[in-house]
């Protein structure tokens, strides 16, 4: 039952962090957000996954990154992984950053914290092992940012991981 229940806060966390970043850029307004994860794209897939035969297949699937972000002035899109972390500790955002280099190139880590949210590529934090840049966009003020780490730390519990 213990499990179980970490694994609902777990969810819970993760869901939070994904809606706080989709509405700040939609607020931030310039981009085009779209859900893009495994579960959201391909649910009928997720149902069946312990059915599959195909598992290095699978676990490509299940590594998709939660959003495509597209950029509507450069018409760039990106492939977002968004996590929270209580603490930021560079081998854990390494292995993350590993996982996804694998699956997905190129792709962005998001990474929101108690403190403040970050944002670099995938393969940048693979090479500087584990380091990711403070989230820093022209269309994503620092007061917009600032507004959404408090209502992230409204709903999420200091006690988190």
């Amino acid at each position: 039952m213990a499990n179980q229940t970490k694994f609902s806060e777990q969810l819970i966390k993760g869901k939070i962090t994904e809606l706080v970043f989709e509405q700040m850029l939609r607020e931030a307004g310039g981009f085009t957000v779209l859900a893009f994860g495994y579960e959201n794209i391909l649910p009928e897939l997720m149902h069946r996954q312990h059915d599959m035969k195909t598992e290095k297949t699978m676990e490509v699937i299940r590594r998709a990154p939660d959003f495509a972000v597209i950029n509507n002035n450069t018409h760039d899109v990106h492939l977002i992984e968004v996590k929270y972390r209580k603490n930021m500790r560079p081998s854990e955002i390494l292995s993350l950053a590993n996982k996804m280099f694998e699956s997905w190139k190129p792709s962005h880590l998001f990474l929101a914290t108690p403190t403040g949210f970050y944002f670099d590529k995938v393969s940048d934090i693979i090479d500087q092992k584990g380091k990711i840049k403070s989230l820093v966009h022209k269309d994503i003020s620092p007061a917009l940012q600032e507004r959404y780490l408090k209502l992230l730390n409204q709903f999420i519990a200091q006690k988190a991981d």
